[in-house]
């Protein structure tokens, strides 16, 4: 080989060395700034000991090591630059103020949520301008969101929701053309639905729901054609139901509860073909339910209640044969119960309560094989209460009070061990409280007041060990209080007003120690008061009035600190 040419080969390889060398020197340099970067934040923690991210611990400053891909929470890229760091529920207290934004260019991913983060979110948030997914949801960030959020470009996720975070939502959320999910639910934002968050047309989600929204949904809402989850419910938005959502076919999840809206439901609804849970309830709507809901076949969840609907069921509800919950209440809906929802045999929840709905139930109801809350109070319902509405054995929750159903209780209710609540008071319902009741051990809450049941009260029929609440009062019950009550001790509320009860007020009453109310007015009882009743310090209500008890008042009873009410007049009591 020639000198000359030795030497050019030479100069070449010492170049490129040098130029390797350069890099590896730069290389380790920014590897040694971020995680310098890292461990500086983390000091400026509150809780910045050891037992908080052990391994975000430097190498000795000699080193050419110096990097954080190992540490916890940490991920990098094939040259070493941390791209990922993703410290969800670890216990962190702080603030983002000493975080150094600027050093991460390469960051993709930052997940901080479900920790104790507070402060603002600074503005220098918009050096991270290749970050494409950004969750510091479940903290207690406050402040304004910054327009520089704006500059990120490249996200695609951005998740700020249970925050405290305040002000507006900046229109700059509008220039993140990647965006395919933004939630910022569950702050104290207020202002107006900026009307450029229509620009993003890669959006799937849009979550603002619990904040103070006011305004109108914005008219062009109907551009986000990928959209398939939009939540706006619990703010205080007002206007119409825009048209525009007509041209939403992917749209799944529509939550639009607890606003200020007005008209009635519209009929460009009708295409929103792929919905499945659609919630309106609470949001001043009126006019009549249309009939082409029932042409929504996707539909499992239907919640349309505490509205001004008016008129009948519709009978074509009955063809949403994937439907599971469908919450019609507190409108003012006339008529009966179509026989078309009979046929909903995937029904798990039927609620039709504080309407004026009439005539009866059918005994098709039996057909809800997964039936697990009926709900029908405050209506003018009548005749006999199917004696199948429990042949699914999954009834959880029964509630008919306030109707005017007659006749016996269900068959099906004495074995239906699944029962939690049951309200049927306030009906003109017959039957032996002992025999046509079984026992029931989830039970938490049982109101069988102003009916026409009789019989005494079974000391087993008592051992129900979740009770909480038992309402017998304004019947026809007989016999004495079995003193087996005693050990229901989760009972908080006991009526048993208003009945022929006889014999003395069980000493063992005075181990509910966490009664609130004990009403025991309007019956036979003889003998005095237990004074075991003065250990009821939780008690709020006392009645004991109507009885025949006497001898005298027990001075244990001035012990009831938070007693407010106490009753016990027409009695033969001696001062």
């Amino acid at each position: 080989m020639e000198l000359s040419t030795f030497n050019r080969v030479f100069s070449l390889v010492s170049l490129c060395l040098l130029v390797m060398l350069h890099f590896t020197l730069n290389l380790a340099s920014d590897s040694s700034d971020e995680a310098n970067a890292l461990v500086k934040w983390k000091d400026s923690l509150r809780n910045h000991d050891q037992s908080l991210l052990p391994s975000w611990t430097l190498y000795p400053v000699n080193s050419t090591q110096l990097s954080a891909c190992t540490w916890a929470g940490i991920s990098c890229d094939h040259a070493e630059r941390v791209e990922s760091i993703i410290l969800t529920n670890t216990s962190l207290e702080g603030t983002l103020d000493e975080f150094s934004f600027s050093l991460f260019p390469h960051l993709l991913y930052l997940d901080l949520s479900m920790n104790q983060l507070f402060g603002s979110l600074p503005p220098q948030i918009g050096n991270f301008s290749n970050l494409t997914h950004l969750d510091l949801s479940n903290n207690q960030l406050s402040g304004n969101i910054p327009p520089e959020i704006g500059l990120l470009t490249h996200l695609e996720i951005l998740h700020l929701s249970f925050n405290q975070l305040n002000g507006s939502v900046p229109e700059e959320v509008g220039q993140l053309s990647s965006l395919k999910e933004l939630v910022l639910s569950h702050n104290n934002l207020g202002g107006l639905i900026p009307s450029s968050l229509v620009n993003l047309s890669n959006l799937a989600q849009l979550s603002l729901s619990n904040n103070s929204l006011s305004g109108s949904i914005p008219k062009e809402i109907g551009n986000l054609k990928l959209l398939f989850r939009l939540e706006l419910k619990q703010n205080q938005i007002s206007g119409s139901i825009p048209p525009s959502i007509g041209n939403m076919s992917n749209l799944e999840f529509l939550y639009l509860d607890k606003n200020s809206l007005s008209g009635s439901i519209p009929h460009f609804m009708e295409n929103l073909k792929s919905l499945s849970d659609l919630r309106l309830c609470e949001t001043q709507l009126s006019g009549l339910l249309p009939s082409f809901i029932g042409n929504l076949n996707n539909l499992k969840y239907l919640y349309l209640c505490h509205n001004n609907f008016s008129g009948s069921i519709p009978k074509e509800l009955g063809k949403l044969k994937s439907l599971s919950y469908l919450g019609l209440n507190e409108n003012q809906l006339s008529g009966s119960i179509p026989v078309s929802i009979y046929n909903l045999s995937d029904l798990k929840f039927l609620i039709l309560s504080d309407n004026s709905l009439s005539g009866s139930v059918h005994q098709e109801i039996g057909n809800f094989m997964n039936l697990t809350g009926l709900v029908l109070q405050d209506n003018h319902f009548t005749g006999n209460l199917p004696h199948s509405v429990c042949r699914s054995g999954s009834l959880k929750y029964l509630d008919v009070h306030d109707n005017h159903f007659f006749g016996p209780i269900p068959i099906s209710l004495k074995n239906c061990t699944s029962l939690v609540r049951v309200l049927v008071g306030h009906n003109q319902l017959t039957g032996h409280i002992t025999k046509d009741f079984g026992i029931y051990p989830n039970l938490t809450f049982l109101d069988l007041s102003h009916n026409k049941f009789y019989g005494e009260i079974s000391s087993n029929w008592i051992k129900c060990p979740q009770l909480s609440t038992l309402k017998i009062a304004w019947n026809q019950i007989t016999g004495r209080i079995p003193p087996e009550i005693g050990n229901s001790s989760r009972l908080h509320v006991l009526d048993l007003s208003s009945n022929h009860l006889v014999g003395k007020i069980p000493k063992e009453l005075g181990k509910l120690v966490s009664m609130n109310n004990l009403v025991l007015n309007g019956n036979q009882l003889s003998g005095g008061i237990p004074q075991e009743l003065g250990l009821l310090i939780e008690l709020e209500y006392l009645d004991l009035s109507a009885n025949r008890l006497n001898k005298s008042i027990p001075n244990d009873l001035g012990y009831m600190l938070k007693l407010h009410y106490l009753n016990l007049s027409n009695n033969q009591l001696n001062l």
